[in-house]
């Protein structure tokens, strides 16, 4: 699962965890809504929702949602992805129920197309009077939300991305396995390439003979990163691992993570490679510089800055940087990111949300999430 999906269900963990009873909706059953079932929790398909824009279809799927919220009675409703935000906020304003919208990065946020910016940026202006509260997943989210969208502040908040809770690492007298991993699907959003390009420079540089790169993750561009593969001769340095249930053992295996990306809200990946005590090296886009500070626990590039990604690798294995990285990506992890503290952020931020929402309802107890595989 990818972050906001791993979100949603760490969420909906955390709720049953506090007594709360859950419903979530999504748009097609996979990994995420199995999951989901594995805690107990009813999973209710609407295929209606979908990521392609039809007035008829969505017609249907806000009818679909809103029946599904008068017959469940929820407290609240949580919803994520941009499509689903949009049908669920409109089901909301119908039955005048608090809702949340979680952003996990502006659709409109530099380093998307044009297009795709214009016609984000308008809907979520059109939805200003359907919408309850929101929830982004970085401070540079929520700012860059009210720079461009008039908000009402009070009821915008900023939560990082929930994740699992996991056993700390063993980071002491740690072998060194060359090993440099990047989590991410492979879409327009995640930089793969300049990855390989940077690839490519330690290779012919011939400083980092073991060098290895594993890119977990799938989706509609893997043809093109295996064809740059192919006709760069990388294949001996790059394993593509697709999309796997087994990632703490990729993060094992792995002594950094690396994130070259266009755009971003806050990366799942990267909280969890603070999680497990390895540096990051990623592109200084969206909310990452809250995660990744320079010198100290990784290092920021710039967008498609494939040199400085090579240099920074090479120079943490010669110079020996990664064992003090590592205990200081660690230590961030702790103060800012620990399970606990995100687990009580978040529950005090639904408290808050609930408290000032501009609907009132006679509550049943439940908090309900509409999610979109």
């Amino acid at each position: 699962m990818y972050g906001a999906q791993r979100h949603a269900v760490e969420c909906m963990k955390n709720h049953l965890q506090n007594g709360y009873e859950c419903l979530a909706i999504a748009g097609t059953e996979g990994g995420a809504s199995n999951e989901v079932k594995r805690l107990g929790i009813k999973v209710i398909a609407v295929p209606t929702i979908q990521n392609a824009y039809n007035l008829f279809i969505d017609r249907e799927a806000v009818a679909s949602i809103r029946k599904i919220i008068q017959e469940f009675n929820p407290d609240l409703v949580i919803s994520h992805s941009s499509k689903a935000g949009v049908l669920s906020r409109i089901a909301c304003y119908q039955t005048k129920t608090p809702n949340i919208f979680t952003v996990h990065g502006w659709p409109f946020e530099n380093g998307t197309p044009f297009l795709q910016k214009t016609v984000s940026l308008l809907i979520e202006r059109l939805l200003i009077p359907f919408s309850d509260s929101y929830v982004c997943v970085s401070n540079f989210t929520k700012d860059f939300g009210l720079s461009k969208l008039p908000l009402n502040k009070s009821r915008v908040y900023a939560c990082p991305n929930m994740h699992e809770k996991r056993e700390e690492p063993l980071l002491e007298n740690k072998k060194f396995k060359y090993n440099v991993l990047m989590v991410g699907g492979f879409r327009d959003q995640k930089d793969h390439l300049t990855a390989l390009r940077a690839l490519k420079i330690i290779v012919e540089e011939n400083k980092l003979s073991n060098i290895h790169f594993t890119f977990v993750g799938d989706g509609p561009k893997r043809g093109v990163i295996e064809k740059f593969i192919t006709d760069n001769k990388l294949s001996s340095f790059v394993s593509l691992a697709g999309e796997t249930r087994e990632i703490d053992t990729y993060y094992k295996d792995a002594d950094i993570v690396i994130l070259p990306t266009y755009y971003e809200g806050l990366p799942l990946s990267l909280i969890e490679a603070l999680q497990n005590g390895l540096p990051v090296i990623a592109t200084n886009t969206g909310g990452i510089n809250e995660i990744v500070f320079d010198n100290e626990n990784g290092n920021l590039i710039k967008v498609e800055d494939n040199v400085a990604l090579a240099s920074h690798i090479t120079d943490y294995y010669l110079n020996n940087k990664i064992e003090c990285l590592s205990a200081n990506a660690r230590r961030i992890y702790e103060k800012y990111y620990g399970y606990e503290i995100l687990s009580e952020r978040l529950n005090g931020m639904l408290k808050m949300a609930l408290n000032n929402s501009k609907f009132t309802k006679k509550s049943t107890s439940a908090i309900h999430l509409a999610i979109q595989q």
